[in-house]
């Protein structure tokens, strides 16, 4: 039986079986549509099933290291290099997405018939960008009354329960950051009960996800087939341009990103990339960075070894603060309009779009697909561009070029943990059978 769970298990996380699953639920969403959006619920059940844990192990995870942490001296130096990590990769992600852009240029479409195929799907489906307008804009009438500072305030639970209900990972994070140091002033003695329930919760929910990644394959495919279903693929040949510039971005960050973790691991290239797979296969299947946290904590603490302890603290502030997908698709699309609608661009308004889409892309931990997109409606209004037409557009492919902003995202926060966490190779090696490792005390092992 033990051997016949470590034979599924390969299957399952073997690159070839996903990447299958993903090319079948395509084709099943183009010919079968009915079909496959009767599967959405099964791609549903798996998101929520990897959701339930998340909470748990954001909780137990974070309030535990930030209690080990403040008992180590380096702790401030730790923060202070999440710091210059978040505005490294930050202006670098601008640069490079910049760069592609300009020298790709998708937004310039010199083809007629093409052109005139764009106008009749934003003609269209006209009266999306007229519903969304209507829901931006309260927010941009009421800004100015609530303050600067407003902002804040929804960063800060009145209820901790409340939060945890509904799922606030921005609030959660808060409250653990300051009760893990809370913890920490306590006792070593007194706490260290809690601190062994917080392992227990924190390894049960690697175990679970373990369970989980089996049906990866099936959930990989209900949710590309139910997703081609809704979409089509008349938006994808229209937006082949900006497509394949977004692709090209986001595969040159992550292979600088891959190039940090090799050079800081010590492994092989080869061994460095094997161990990323079930991180690229869970940000495929699930487009949520949130739910790829056990995995980027497995990949560095547990496969490649960095201190369990560190990577622990770093990985949750990463996943809210290091938000390279989201500056990416800020940089690529504000550029894209402006291409589009043939608008010239200055160095002032360069310089706008690489700033604003920082700041704009801190914000957006948290949101869903539409909701970051809409942010882009921030750039365009200073730059005098129209955003509910291309709105549309952006909206049909959303699911294709969210699944490039969460590997994004998930690859440059192993890089950025990687290159902060110093290395731990007394831990133990990672237990294949279970997907994760399983660093049991000594004490554990000879008992």
């Amino acid at each position: 039986m033990s051997t016949l769970n470590v034979g599924l298990r390969r299957i399952s996380q073997s690159p070839w079986t996903v990447i299958a699953s993903v090319i079948l639920g395509a084709l099943c969403g183009a010919y079968l549509p009915d079909f496959a959006k009767s599967l959405a619920p099964i791609s549903d059940a798996y998101l929520n099933l990897l959701k339930m844990v998340v909470l748990p192990l954001i909780v137990s995870a974070t309030v535990f290291a930030i209690k080990s942490m403040t008992r180590d001296p380096q702790t401030a130096a730790y923060l202070s290099r999440v710091v210059l990590a978040i505005v490294i990769i930050s202006a670098a992600t601008v640069a490079i997405t910049g760069t592609v852009t300009v020298l790709l240029k998708p937004g310039v479409i010199t083809d007629v018939q093409e052109r005139i195929e764009l106008g009749t799907v934003l003609n269209s489906r006209g009266t999306i960008g007229t519903d969304l307008q209507m829901t931006l804009a309260p927010p941009s009438q009421a800004a100015p009354d609530q303050g600067v500072f407003s902002g804040l305030l929804e960063l800060i639970p009145s209820n901790i329960f409340n939060s945890l209900s509904v799922g606030n990972t921005m609030q959660v994070l808060v409250f653990c950051l300051l009760f893990g140091i809370g913890i920490g002033r306590v006792p070593a003695a007194t706490s260290v009960s809690f601190a062994n329930v917080l392992e227990t919760i924190y390894r049960a929910c690697l175990i679970m996800t373990g369970w989980f990644n089996v049906l990866l394959p099936l959930a990989s495919f209900a949710i590309i087939a139910s997703q081609t279903a809704s979409t089509g693929v008349e938006p994808l040949m229209l937006m082949v341009g900006f497509i394949v510039t977004f692709a090209i971005a986001t595969a040159i960050i992550m292979m600088i990103s891959l190039l940090v973790v090799w050079l800081r691991s010590g492994e092989s290239l080869w061994a460095t990339f094997k161990a990323h797979q079930p991180l690229f296969m869970i940000a495929i299947a699930t487009r949520s960075s949130t739910a790829s946290i056990p995995w980027i904590i497995s990949l560095v603490g547990e496969r490649l070894r960095f201190n369990r302890i560190v990577v622990e603290m770093l990985v949750p502030l990463h996943v809210t603060m290091l938000r390279a997908g989201p500056i990416m698709l800020f940089v690529c699309g504000s550029l894209f309009i402006a291409q589009l609608y043939g608008r010239s661009l200055s160095t002032g308004d360069y310089i706008y779009i690489g700033c604003a889409s920082i700041l704009v892309g801190l914000t957006t931990a948290g949101m869903s697909g539409a909701v970051t997109l809409s942010q882009m409606a921030i750039l365009c209004a200073h730059l005098n561009l129209p955003f509910e037409a291309p709105f549309v557009l952006f909206l049909t492919i959303d699911a294709l070029t969210d699944t490039m902003r969460t590997l994004t995202i998930v690859s440059t926060i192993a890089a950025a943990t990687a290159a902060i966490a110093p290395r731990d190779l007394a831990q133990h090696p990672v237990d294949d059978s279970e997907g994760f490792a399983l660093n049991a005390p000594e004490a554990e092992a000879a008992a």
